[in-house]
């Protein structure tokens, strides 16, 4: 049984899912762990699956009563590894088959703020539907509106709003998603934002404002007069 296992692990992270449908049959632990680190030891089949993008196999090991709790040695699941290589189907899954969403990584980032930074709208809403804190920040203060922002995932952004997210939160450095679509030139998320209660007026800790971020940005002159229409001045 033992090399039946190892031979899973090697045969998932290949991606081979005929040989790892046949690894199973023979008897194959869908719950085993192994890998050459000694973090990466700890991975699950499934965890591999997930961190590679694998659904097929994914789909075969959660059939075989794979744990969609387990953790690693560094807390993490196979959730979190999905979310964070933005492997959609997979997370989806994952969620269908009773995965938890409020764990966090080293950084303190939640399955739901990895899913904004990639702008999967849908599974955004979803996760805060299942009870995923709209408003948790990470290590640096950054939310999931913050992250989707900072991406310029507008839809995402759009979606954050409309379910109860703050966009008047400012991470460490002081920055606000307003400052941050300022600077980026998002003149959809600025007009969003700016309707949506956006304070224009917070400085950071360089001394910036979203006015000041605007008037670098690469349209300048349609951010800067989206903010002064709404009454900021230098």
């Amino acid at each position: 049984m033992p090399a039946l296992n190892q031979d899973l692990i090697r045969t998932v992270i290949k991606g081979d899912a005929a040989a790892v449908a046949q690894l199973l049959a023979q008897g194959a632990d869908a719950n085993t762990t192994g890998g050459v680190t000694a973090v990466g030891a700890s991975n699950t089949a499934l965890m591999w699956a997930a961190t590679e993008g694998y659904l097929d196999i994914v789909e075969q090991l959660l059939a075989q009563g794979a744990d969609v709790e387990a953790k690693n040695a560094a807390g993490y699941t196979a959730l979190m590894f999905a979310a964070e290589g933005d492997r959609r189907a997979i997370v989806s899954v994952l969620l269908d088959h009773g995965a938890g969403i409020d764990d966090r990584n080293s950084y303190q980032e939640t399955v739901l703020m990895a899913m904004a930074r990639h702008g999967q709208t849908d599974i955004v809403q979803r996760l805060v539907a299942m009870g995923a804190e709209v408003n948790a920040t990470n290590r640096i203060g950054d939310t999931a509106l913050y992250l989707a922002a900072d991406r310029g995932h507008f839809y995402t952004v759009k979606a954050l709003i409309d379910l109860g997210a703050d966009v008047n939160t400012a991470n460490i450095g002081g920055w606000t998603p307003l400052m941050m679509a300022s600077a980026q030139g998002n003149l959809e998320t600025i007009a969003l934002l700016l309707e949506h209660g956006a304070d224009f007026r917070p400085i950071n800790r360089w001394g910036a404002t979203a006015l000041s971020e605007a008037r670098k940005s690469f349209r300048s002159a349609q951010a800067s007069a989206l903010l002064i229409q709404a009454g900021a001045t230098e």
